[in-house]
């Protein structure tokens, strides 16, 4: 690595344990850290840690080769050797995995539903005009009558929250029995009450079941609902009565469970199944439980021991569980799975006992279960089933439980109920720990929304945007010199002819009891709904020349005042946590060593309250156009530099628009910015691009391909893409076509992910995913398939070798032609023409291929030119041409 610079000399008196560790890492060759860090996306779990990491970033920007940060999970050298050797400045080892920092246009916000456009009262629903089977069914429809006067005993809801069911998933899929409704359990406030209710009034805060389906608003019996405790949110208790009425109902009720008795509980990480676990053993039930591999941690974090717990994805706990118990086996099954897990969960009932089948996939006749496993009493169920008054009786026995504290809210992972389809594909995959569950659009403008830096430039603009865009009514703007501040006093005046009450408040959030008095001041009838922080202070100079001032004055504003909202806030109903990070966090920026070990902090901060189940977002804002405090110094120099880096200012209503989509997108981490790929493009061929951006440039012209390939909707337009092409060419079409499906059901950026050799089960595929992959391919071929038709398979390319055979040209004469020219026509007759003609490369084409009129006139005058421009050009580079204007 070369010869080490000398390690600059510092005075560190006056910092900290945590910032003279910042400190002290300046200037080394390598840094490694043990288990301490993450790149965004992994597991945050070391703030500290993590200002490291920021920290080193910015230095590399100083020193590039110079430094290089690995996190490992090992102490062996051999380990942390290996990740030296991939030549990357970031490394995260784990399991001796070794992970890259990239960054990925993020697509999810191209899927989102979009309500009534007159703002009717709306709800979940299957687009009925489709039968494709596949989540972009999904859509948002207007409610008939929803305003219908109420009859006896029936109430009103407005909902702030909606658990998503596998049920929803099966209804999307089509795999769902009969006509069915989605979004069955929710929580919200009661808006109207019929004639006979007393159980519950209006203003109530309710969590329960709503058989005839929900959304914005829904109407249910009284008597299928329970009061929401007070430290509970929305999230938590949306996803509370299915998993445990449904599970109180098939143990108790069902299979009459009793102390001493012994039950095995499949997908024990899920909604019913943590439920059904925590039933069980207050009732003094010994507990067996599966879960996928990558949810061992879980059941252990839940208190199994390894004798206790097996892999739902393999048949490995059948001869597991009767070894553990001696052959005796269970008393109960609570079943959620199909197939020959089902045959292997009966032999685990050798002297006979409950087979409590939830799932609807594989429903099997009690007669001839009772025949083949003597004693085995099999039952498929549905909640439902009980009637109102039988859950209303489950729903006191659970509440009961509730109440003392012997039942605890299940973990869960929230989305926008406007990105329905991630959420639901989501769920179909098992990802997921406890529920899934979909809030309402702005269920954080309902209360005061606090603004950290208030009266600054990005704190104002979003101040005027939440009151204008999102109807936000209660305002409280927080900054060091409130009122005082330049235009203060301006935009209060705006923001209350928009509508709005507006408190500003002059104080340091960085100060804990300062900000304890704020947060103490907030009205209790609007209480805190929401927090922005967009404060923040720039005190930039050169690794070299950083102090523990300089460190100390940059960390207050953004990490400090951060963790002190964090703690003051956690046990308030919020339901937005969103912090303004920067791009400095992500890639470091020369002279903001201390910007960006603060940013990266506040990164890090998001992931930790997501995963405790709190909500958090960290946005690492490119460079907005109107000047601020922090920007205003900038030069056109400096400027200039941030273009040629490609990062291009944002006018502030385009910074707005991200920041909406933000909102709706909902990931702890994500990077609003503009992006000029053109100048990556440049920095790429001069060995200066961060590796992390590398995707950036050949991820959409790979996407292009793939979506050209998805969008192939019918038999004849697939037949006609596969005509006059050589075999291998038309195995590699439909290759990339399987590939491209693989890629969106799982989730993954790039149908690169996916190999082509591996299995589909060792790509993550299960019954569910399948059903979805059939769908997606069945709409793509016009082929009819078989709803088993990925296991028919062993990989990805034997099932492309299967559509060839089924759509594909197999006469071997196919006339062989350049295959850089095949892949041009196919690509060029991809792209719109009115791309083509703003990229100026329609005339190249034209002219080469002969065209008469003026561009054979062109093409006479200088063909050897143009020729040559489209002869030099690759075929990612011809891509990227179409590209240049689709920079944001």
């Amino acid at each position: 690595m070369g010869e080490q610079e000398q390690q600059p000399v510092l005075r560190l008196a006056s910092a900290s344990p945590r910032r003279r560790q910042l400190l002290e890492l300046i200037g080394v060759s390598v840094v490694v850290t043990r288990g301490a860090v993450a790149l965004p996306g992994e597991h945050l779990a070391d703030l500290a840690g993590a200002t490291v990491w920021g920290l080193v970033r910015a230095a590399q920007t100083e020193h590039p080769g110079r430094i290089i940060l690995v996190d490992s999970d090992s102490g062996d050298p051999i380990n942390v050797a290996a990740a030296l050797a991939t030549g990357e400045p970031q490394v995260v080892l784990r399991n001796d995995v070794v992970h890259l920092a990239r960054v990925v246009p993020s697509r999810a916000a191209e899927a989102v539903l979009s309500p009534p456009a007159d703002g009717a009262p709306w709800r979940l629903a299957v687009n009925k005009a489709s039968t494709s089977g596949t989540f972009e069914d999904l859509v948002l429809e207007e409610i008939p009558d929803a305003d219908a006067q109420l009859p006896p005993g029936r109430i009103r809801v407005s909902i702030r929250a909606i658990a998503a069911n596998f049920r929803d998933v099966m209804i999307t899929l089509g795999l769902y029995p009969g006509d069915a409704v989605m979004g069955i359990e929710a929580a919200g406030v009661v808006t109207d009450v019929g004639p006979g209710v007393t159980t519950v009034a209006v203003g109530d805060r309710v969590m329960g079941l709503f058989p005839e389906g929900t959304g914005t608003v829904a109407t249910t019996d009284a008597r299928v609902v329970l009061p929401v405790p007070d430290d509970w949110h929305y999230p938590q208790a949306a996803g509370f009565t299915v998993g445990f009425a449904t599970a109180f109902f098939a143990l108790r009720q069902l299979a009459d469970a009793r102390a001493g008795h012994s039950v095995l509980v499949h997908a024990a990480t899920g909604g019913v199944g943590m439920a059904a676990v925590q039933l069980a053993r207050h009732w003094g039930l010994e507990v067996f439980a599966t879960a996928s591999r990558g949810k061992w941690d879980t059941l252990r974090a839940m208190g199994f021991d390894d004798d206790h717990f097996g892999d739902s994805r393999t048949l490995d706990f059948e001869q597991k569980f009767l070894a553990v118990t001696g052959g005796r086996g269970v008393d109960i099954v609570l079943d959620s799975l199909a197939g020959e897990f089902v045959d292997a969960s009966l032999r685990l009932l050798p002297r006979g006992g409950a087979f409590l089948e939830m799932g609807k996939t594989d429903i099997r006749d009690a007669a001839t279960v009772a025949a083949a496993h003597p004693g085995v009493r099999y039952r498929a169920f549905d909640l439902f089933e009980a009637g109102a008054d039988g859950v209303a009786e489950i729903l006191s026995g659970v509440a009961a439980l509730g109440r003392t504290g012997v039942l605890k809210p299940l973990p869960v992972s929230t989305w926008d109920v406007r990105r329905a389809p991630a959420a639901l594909r989501h769920l179909s995959q098992a990802r997921h720990i406890g529920k899934v569950v979909m809030t309402m659009p702005d269920a954080w403008a309902s209360g005061t929304v606090l603004i950290t830096g208030g009266t600054g430039m990005a704190g104002a603009a979003v101040a005027r945007h939440v009151a204008a865009r999102h109807g936000v009514r209660h305002l409280l703007l927080v900054s060091r010199r409130g009122l005082e501040a330049p235009g203060a006093t301006e935009l209060v005046d705006e923001l209350t002819a928009a509508g709005a009450t507006v408190n500003v408040v002059a104080a340091d959030v960085a100060d804990r009891d300062a900000l304890g008095k704020v947060l103490a001041g907030v009205d209790h009838q609007h209480a805190l709904s929401a927090v922005f922080h967009t404060a923040g202070v720039l005190d930039d100079a050169v690794v070299t020349s950083l102090t523990p001032d300089r460190i100390d004055t940059v960390m207050r504003a953004k990490a400090d005042s951060a963790w002190n909202l964090h703690e003051l806030t956690r046990d308030l109903e919020l339901s937005a946590f969103v912090m303004f990070s920067s791009m400095a966090g992500l890639v470091g920026g020369s002279g903001q060593a201390n910007y960006s070990a603060a940013n990266a902090y506040l990164d890090a901060l998001a992931t930790m309250r997501r995963d405790e189940g709190l909500p958090g977002m960290s946005l690492g804002w490119g460079l907005w156009e109107q000047a601020s405090g922090m920007t205003g110094h900038l030069q056109t120099a400096d400027l200039a530099r941030l273009n040629r880096d490609g990062i291009l200012a944002m006018p502030v209503d385009d910074a707005l628009r991200l920041f909406d989509e933000a909102l709706v997108v909902d990931e702890p981490f994500l990077v609003p910015a503009r992006i000029d790929r053109a100048a990556l493009r440049t920095k790429s061929a001069a060995g200066t691009l961060p590796p992390m951006f590398n995707d950036l440039i050949s991820g959409p012209a790979r996407r292009q391909v793939g979506d050209s390939l998805a969008a192939a909707q019918s038999r004849s337009a697939l037949t006609a893409r596969l005509s006059g092409l050589p075999t291998e060419d038309q195995h590699a079409v439909l290759l990339g076509l399987v590939r491209s499906h693989m890629a969106t059901v799982l989730g993954l950026p790039t149908p690169e992910a996916i190999a082509a050799d591996l299995a589909f089960s060792d790509h993550g595929f299960d019954s569910l995913t399948a059903v979805e992959l059939r769908n997606r391919l069945k709409a793509a071929t016009g082929l009819t398939l078989s709803p088993t038709l990925i296991f028919d398979y062993p990989n990805p390319s034997a099932l492309a070798e299967y559509f060839r055979t089924q759509l594909g040209n197999e006469d071997e004469a196919a006339p062989a032609t350049n295959k850089v020219e095949e892949e041009l026509q196919r690509v060029v007759a991809s792209i719109p023409i009115k791309r083509l003609r703003q990229a100026g490369v329609l005339d190249m084409l034209l002219n080469l291929a002969g065209e008469s009129g003026d561009a054979a006139d062109d093409r006479a005058a200088e063909p050897a030119d143009r020729a040559q421009d489209i002869a030099d050009m690759d075929l990612q580079e011809l891509l990227a041409a179409f590209n240049d204007d689709d920079d944001d």
